[in-house]
């Protein structure tokens, strides 16, 4: 009796038909699974440098600005960060002037926001300034930050969290020594 057992057994090792089947139940899944997560994070990643590079566009275009700056042309900004990223939005944008002086600091001197942000004080500029580059007494920067919200083609943990797609860039006013906000 253990001796017919034991010859069935081996029999059932040596046997190869229907391996490929069982193969492809166990192995299917877990390769469904890595390709749906690789496929996810390339494009979460695709996405995030597209973020990246709006938030550097919009803010080499502020730095070009001689004529002063209003709500019309924001708006224009809003519409680039969404033609740039080609998301379905919603879409945060603020665009900050921010002044260096030897003996306050760093100073804001305007904020302006379209979406989810709030409008940036000197006093709420104290977390940012690690971020700031060192400046010259009265030398001013533009402070762009965006947001952006995303979906990921298959649910991976972690991935989409908003602080993933928030971006910032600052540049020097390139063609005057500060660029105005007009109210008009």
């Amino acid at each position: 009796m253990f001796k017919q057992l034991l010859s069935r057994l081996n029999d059932f090792r040596r046997d190869q038909s229907g391996n490929v089947t069982i193969e492809a139940v166990i192995w299917l899944p877990l390769i469904m699974t890595v390709l749906a997560a690789t496929f996810s994070l390339h494009d979460a990643f695709r996405y995030k440098s597209l973020n990246v590079k709006a938030a550097y566009t919009i803010s080499d275009a502020l730095s070009r600005e001689t004529d002063p700056i209003d709500g019309d042309y924001l708006d224009g900004m809003v519409d680039l960060l969404a033609f740039l990223t080609r998301s379905n939005g919603p879409y945060s944008l603020r665009v900050t002037l921010v002044r260096y002086s030897d003996s306050g600091g760093y100073e804001v001197e305007w904020s302006q926001v379209r979406g989810g942000f709030e409008a940036m004080a000197s006093s709420t500029l104290g977390g940012m300034t690690d971020s700031l580059p060192s400046m010259l007494n009265n030398e001013r920067i533009i402070v762009v930050e965006t947001q952006t919200e995303y979906q990921p083609p298959f649910e991976v943990p972690g991935l989409n969290t908003a602080s993933l797609f928030y971006n910032y860039g600052f540049t020097r006013p390139r063609f005057a020594p500060k660029i105005v906000w007009s109210d008009a």
